[in-house]
């Protein structure tokens, strides 16, 4: 095993970069990129976030903006100083030239993707097939953009032309991440198939960050479940809310002592917008203050979700953090879920539908009540690899740096 590197006549510098214009606000720094930035500044690590565009009011003072050329700009990157860089590029061939750069300037460099891991033939070929034309289908109305997407799933599917285009992203990092352990098998897979097993051995399992304000207070468990997401028309064809509704409308029928809560945006509009008729024991909440979640979920023993894709599903992550089990399904584009219930923290339904998906609510809802379940266990595990430190920890580590104790 290397030694890590040590740097004990200065504090390791390590940042992060998101090559697109986002507020800076401390919104951004509650996930992803920014959240990553704290994460490292409390292992004392002297950590910035960087960021195309001009400084905007309310951007705060660990945020660096600046134009876009400079992010392709070896000569800008090695004004910086850095040791490292960790660069939310998804490995999106349009932003190689700013892995490039960050190469060539002669600093280290991890690339972090957000898939669950289906995004091409090499990677996994059944679910590339069988699963993704569905999404390509429901993800948007038919019109220009449909055809669009279609077209470009058929060059893909015969010639793989933006895959071939993601190896050179690939080339310039020391390290790929993906936020799930299979996706980062599939994405693995592509690379050697696309170009070497060198490549292949770049890549690692790491999570998104999540806040430590995400964290069980050993409060009593409530005989609630939960699910946060947006539920507006646009996000239908991704959340499938019909099958949640149906889903909760079985489950709550034969489990009346529980109760079920959908918050979100859309929330209360739900059932007038997708036709169906209120069910015994589910409310429904607009919204809830970021500040007023992890309360909730502390309270709460289950985290439910119905959706055909997903990344990283980080208010699920949320949940665990805060002693939650989950449910949904194990699809491949639901690579995450096969991940969050592998330590006595949940359960997949065999399918999709309601049926199913009942269920399995109802299995996990006897396991709480015949004490199989343990929200100390559940939070600690899982809030030791997502908690924000603990994901910063992880990157260093990859690329072989150790913070000045």
């Amino acid at each position: 095993m290397k030694e890590p590197r040590e740097f004990k006549d200065r504090k390791l510098r390590v940042f992060t970069c998101t090559p697109v214009d986002f507020t800076g606000d401390e919104s951004f720094f509650s996930r992803d990129s920014g959240l990553l930035c704290r994460g490292l500044q409390s292992l004392g690590i002297e950590s910035k976030a960087v960021m195309p565009g001009s400084r905007r009011v309310g951007d705060l003072p660990d945020l660096i903006r600046t134009e876009y050329k400079n992010l392709e700009d070896p000569n800008w990157w090695k004004s910086l100083n850095v040791d490292g860089v960790i660069l939310y590029s998804w490995a999106a061939p349009r932003y190689t030239p700013i892995a490039a750069a960050i190469k060539k300037a002669g600093i280290l460099l991890v690339v972090c993707m957000d898939t669950c891991g289906v995004i091409s033939p090499q990677a996994n070929s059944r679910a590339w097939f069988h699963d993704l034309p569905m999404r390509i289908l429901l993800e948007r109305p038919f019109g220009k953009g449909k055809i669009r997407d279609l077209a470009k799933y058929l060059v893909e599917s015969l010639a793989s032309p933006i895959a071939r285009a993601r190896i050179h992203h690939y080339r310039q990092a020391d390290i790929v991440t993906v936020p799930t352990p299979e996706g980062a098998d599939w994405v693995r897979r592509e690379a050697r198939c696309l170009g070497d097993d060198e490549l292949a051995s770049k890549f690692r399992y790491q999570p998104h960050p999540q806040s430590p304000k995400f964290r069980y207070s050993g409060v009593a468990k409530e005989k609630l479940i939960i699910s946060i997401a947006r539920w507006n028309p646009e996000d239908w064809a991704q959340k499938s809310p019909r099958v949640l509704i149906e889903t909760y409308r079985r489950f709550l029928a034969t489990n009346p002592a529980w109760k079920g809560l959908i918050i979100g945006s859309g929330a209360t509009k739900l059932l007038e917008r997708v036709g169906m008729q209120a069910v015994d024991g589910l409310e429904f909440q607009e919204r809830i203050d970021t500040d007023d979640v992890p309360a909730l979920l502390d309270r709460a023993s289950i985290g439910f979700w119905s959706s055909r894709w997903e990344g990283q599903q980080g208010t699920g992550a949320q949940a665990l953090c805060c002693g939650c089990s989950v449910v949904s399904h194990g699809a491949p584009m639901m690579s995450c879920f096969r991940h969050y219930v592998s330590r006595d923290s949940g359960r997949l339904a065999k399918s999709n539908n309601p049926e199913h998906l009942s269920k399995a609510l109802t299995l996990e809802a006897h396991a709480w009540e015949k004490g199989e379940r343990d929200p100390f266990s559940i939070a600690t595990i899982w809030g030791s690899e997502f908690h924000a430190g603990k994901v910063a920890d992880r990157a260093l580590a990859f690329l072989d740096l150790a913070p000045v104790a």
